[in-house]
């Protein structure tokens, strides 16, 4: 029952802070070790292809539209600081020159209902092979799985 609640848990969790592809760009596919093929580019653990820039604030599934503007609060909150880099590039002011967000650290997710990664506590479960792609993507840097 215990493993059933977590599986669950961590999925809820998936779908909560899951990436998905800017406007215009097509989900090619998992990016586990945060490289795609030529001309894709890994945002938050998706290969995305065809965006016409990769500077753009995600969409939320449900609503068809960003969130960022709304939570640009939270662009410089220590807590939420690599996660609003990842899902609002643009709002957060996060963009290089070239139109790109700066290469991201190999940071581990955040629970976005406590505001901090349940990653360290979950570490048992990296090598997992029920989990092992979920622990790529949620937590890279606790399952030591940080390219360079």
């Amino acid at each position: 029952m215990y493993t059933l609640t977590l599986l669950l848990l961590l999925a809820l969790e998936n779908f909560l802070v899951a990436g998905q592809c800017p406007a215009g760009a097509a989900n090619i596919g998992p990016c586990p070790t945060g490289t795609c093929q030529t001309g894709a580019t890994c945002t938050s653990g998706i290969c995305c292809q065809g965006a016409t820039t990769t500077c753009v604030d995600l969409i939320n599934p449900n609503t068809g539209t960003s969130d960022c503007p709304s939570r640009a609060y939270l662009c410089n909150n220590s807590v939420y600081y690599a996660l609003m880099t990842q899902q609002c590039p643009k709002t957060c002011n996060r963009c290089s020159g070239s139109g790109t967000p700066p290469s991201s650290s190999c940071v581990d997710l955040v629970n976005p209902s406590t505001g901090v990664s349940d990653c360290p506590s979950r570490a048992y479960l990296c090598n997992n092979s029920v989990y092992y792609t979920l622990m790529t993507q949620q937590c890279p840097k606790t399952c030591g799985r940080c390219s360079g």
